[in-house]
């Protein structure tokens, strides 16, 4: 028996689906799928099912993913390319490129550095290290606009800019190194970093000026980072859309915490969106060097993990200002790599360790339960354009979970096939 299916053409409205004067965002910094894909990587749904990375996060839901960029990797230790500090230029060309061919939002994250570039360092690139704070300043215009114009011409296109990685304490350290809090050490100052951000802004602005632009700290001292938005709003030409946010409870505390500096930030920069560029739980242990354990509120497990990103998404809904969640690393897994055929081989030492955060399990290369909840952000319903009949036998389906069927429905119901919501009758 055939199963006729329709697609409606329906926008569902809800509290949950904004509106679309300032849609949601969902998705991940993905900035290690290249190699690991390269690398033989297999990914599979929940249920086991070999899937491709791209349009499967797409078919979940996410909207968007985020790629780092490092003016020159092959610098950075060998310890920090490990870690991975490895993307060059061509490399996120060549990611960013695949990432609009899915049909996905792309967001770029300029470190500004060979290496790693968080509050506790932000080494000026080796071929910047004579340069003066006035010479830096053309540099990071010139730059920019150069990885931009080289983007474009890829079909790499940014849809969102971090101009900086995690700027707490500044960027391009000696001269852009301040503190959150005001002033800065001998050699750094605020005038010289904001000096850095408006030249990043000003050719994002010539040669994408359809991209929001997003300012990223992080929440190690909350207090500091509402006094850090404060202290930018002086510098006129630093504009900007978007606060953007790393928020791990293990290094960074719960969620009334993240909800405080939430509200702060609310209600001092109303003309801004605020994002969660990075969050991440673990699923099997927690984060190494954590600071805080919350393994009885959410254990350290594939169901525990889940309820960390429903309670993070409900406390995020709360907030009308927030409009992004992006997951950190959620394509880690060494199946395929490592694990092959169920044994392992730990002779191919390709990364420095686990990465316990991830949304596909690192043996069997399987979803975990995390990856399908982050849609609950948007909401379920997603818009459909069109009104189609297909035939049920003919295609893939999922469920509106996210799980895969392994052949046509067989019951009424709303499933998901041609990347469209359809009832079988």
């Amino acid at each position: 028996m055939k199963a006729l299916t329709i697609a409606l053409t329906l926008f569902f409205a809800s509290p949950t689906a904004q509106a679309q004067s300032n849609p949601r965002f969902v998705g991940g910094d993905i900035s290690m799928l290249k190699k690991f894909q390269d690398a033989g990587a297999v990914y599979k749904d929940i249920d086991g099912k070999e899937v491709q990375p791209l349009a499967f996060l797409k078919e979940q839901g996410w909207n968007t993913m985020r790629v780092r960029l490092f003016v020159d990797p092959s610098k950075a230790s060998a310890s920090d390319q490990k870690e991975g500090a490895i993307q060059d230029l061509d490399y996120v060309k060549a990611l960013g490129k695949s990432i609009k061919d899915a049909g996905l939002q792309f967001m770029l994250d300029f470190h500004y550095s060979d290496t790693w570039t968080d509050p506790g360092q932000h080494a000026t690139p080796s071929a910047w290290s004579s340069m003066s704070a006035t010479q830096l300043k053309t540099q990071v215009y010139d730059y920019t606009k150069d990885c931009l114009q080289q983007l474009k011409a890829a079909g790499a296109t940014p849809d969102f800019i971090q101009v900086g990685n995690e700027v707490t304490t500044g960027m391009l350290w000696t001269t852009g190194k301040i503190y959150a809090s005001g002033g800065a050490p001998t050699g750094g100052s605020w005038d010289n970093f904001a000096a850095y951000l408006a030249s990043g802004i000003q050719a994002c602005n010539e040669e994408c000026p359809q991209a929001k632009i997003v300012i990223h700290t992080e929440l190690h001292a909350p207090n500091d980072v509402a006094k850090f938005y404060n202290l930018l709003k002086a510098y006129t030409d630093v504009k900007y859309d978007i606060i953007g946010l790393s928020y791990y409870p293990d290094f960074h505390g719960n969620l009334t915490t993240l909800d405080g500096i939430l509200t702060t930030l609310e209600a001092n920069h109303a003309d801004k969106n605020i994002m969660i560029v990075e969050t991440g739980y673990g699923f099997e242990w927690q984060l190494g060097g954590s600071k805080y354990n919350f393994t009885s509120t959410w254990p350290t497990s594939e169901s525990g993990q889940k309820a960390f990103t429903a309670d993070l998404i409900s406390a995020m809904k709360a907030h009308p200002k927030v409009n992004g969640i992006f997951w950190w690393y959620p394509e880690y897994t060494l199946n395929n790599i490592v694990f092959k055929n169920g044994s392992e081989n730990w002779s191919n030492n390709f990364t420095s360790g686990y990465w316990n955060a991830a949304l596909f399990h690192y043996k069997t290369g399987q979803a975990l339960p995390a990856l399908y909840e982050l849609k609950t952000f948007i909401g379920e319903d997603t818009g459909i354009n069109a009104i189609h009949a297909y035939d049920a036998q003919e295609d893939v389906w999922y469920t509106t979970d996210g799980r895969r069927l392994d052949g046509a429905p067989n019951q009424k119901g709303l499933y998901i096939s041609h990347g469209k919501k359809s009832i079988i009758k």
